[in-house]
């Protein structure tokens, strides 16, 4: 099954695809901000930009009459990135109070989001702040002097704790408080972190922990997707994280995007406590041990993954080192499923088996 999107999100995603008069998929040409936000690698990336009408006297009061959009993304990246688009310009806001939009706004805007998607809304967000001080830095603003400082601009050196989406501790520190996720799964609904190997899920919850902990007061806010949580009994501990290996998952690659924008990839996989599958070589086995391998690879650590993110695969075919899937419920039809299969399906059946393996999606 796919997605459930309200009406108006489908709708904003057929009109920017299909260029209809009046969307804002493209690039404002000599733009006045330009923000990005996102790595393709990630399968979500975002390049906003706008044109200001010019206030001779004051900068300060630009105000924004033009944006435009160009994302690499699922239907709700870009329907996010048209509502923005859309928010901006009704309001006629000046760069300064375009600051304000938040994501939240962006998902009323859709009259809603599945929580595994609201990632998308908050790279909206992020771009558009970039954009802003993009802004200010050609016009001589002197944002810091007007009490804005840029909240994303020391999170890029904090310890990583999401190698696969390249998400920092600041980061994931301040989306927690700003967006009130109370767990682990509404962090990966929201920020994506955790959705791929889930190997820094227990990370994520002791963050998640220290956050409340140090803030009581706001701990019982409602969350983002307004989905009843419920609390822990007065007496209850808290949960211990789940082993991060107990469900035969382990990390799938080391990805960041390095201070340049660079996409940064290491191949190599780091093995915990999660034992290879077991059989003979997969070099010196028959070819129906071969086929037994790949189908418990896949399994036991490729399907759990597109899982979390409503997607699934299929083995069509087995014919010696040539795998033949299909890609079914979020995953079919996905603008990111060729980066799935490469970076995960045929990386991970490489790196556990045979380095050979090529797959291929029907």
């Amino acid at each position: 099954m796919g997605w459930q999107y309200s009406e108006k999100t489908k709708r904003l995603f057929m009109d920017a695809v299909q260029g209809k008069s009046g969307t804002h998929s493209g690039e404002v040409p000599n733009a006045d901000g330009v923000g990005e936000h996102g790595s393709v690698a990630c399968g979500d990336a975002l390049k906003f930009t706008f044109r200001v009408e010019r206030d001779e006297k004051d900068p300060v009061n630009d105000r924004i009459v033009e944006a435009k959009f160009l994302t690499f993304g699922c239907t709700s990246a870009i329907a996010a990135s048209e509502a923005l688009c859309r928010i901006i310009e009704e309001r006629k806001v000046t760069p300064i109070e375009a600051l304000k939009i938040t994501n939240q706004d962006i998902v009323e805007y859709l009259e809603g989001l599945p929580t595994q998607k609201i990632h998308c809304s908050v790279m909206g967000a992020e771009a558009l702040e970039a954009a802003v001080f993009d802004w200010a830095a050609k016009r001589g603003v002197d944002m810091e002097a007007l009490g804005i400082k840029r909240l994303s601009s020391d999170e890029n050196e904090g310890r990583l704790v999401c190698k696969c989406f390249g998400i920092t501790e600041p980061y994931l520190r301040r989306k927690i408080r700003e967006l009130k996720l109370k767990t682990v799964d509404e962090v990966t609904g929201a920020l994506k972190a955790g959705g791929a190997c889930g190997s820094c899920r227990g990370d994520i919850q002791d963050i998640i922990n220290d956050v409340w902990s140090a803030n009581p007061s706001d701990s019982c806010a409602v969350n983002l997707c307004e989905v009843p949580i419920a609390e822990p009994e007065p007496e209850q501990k808290a949960e211990a994280p789940a082993a991060a290996s107990s469900d035969g998952i382990i990390p799938l690659a080391t990805v960041s995007t390095a201070k340049d924008g660079s996409v940064v990839q290491n191949p190599t996989f780091e093995v915990k406590s999660s034992a290879a599958p077991a059989g003979p070589e997969f070099a010196t086995a028959s070819p129906y041990q071969r086929a037994k391998l790949i189908e418990k690879t896949v399994e036991e650590e490729i399907r759990p993954v597109l899982k979390r993110d409503g997607g699934d695969l299929e083995i069509v075919d087995i014919k010696d080192n040539l795998v033949y899937v299909q890609l079914v419920g979020a995953c079919d039809g996905c603008e990111s499923a060729s980066l799935t299969i490469e970076t995960l399906v045929e990386m991970v059946l490489q790196d556990r088996l045979d380095p050979s393996i090529k797959v291929i999606q029907l």
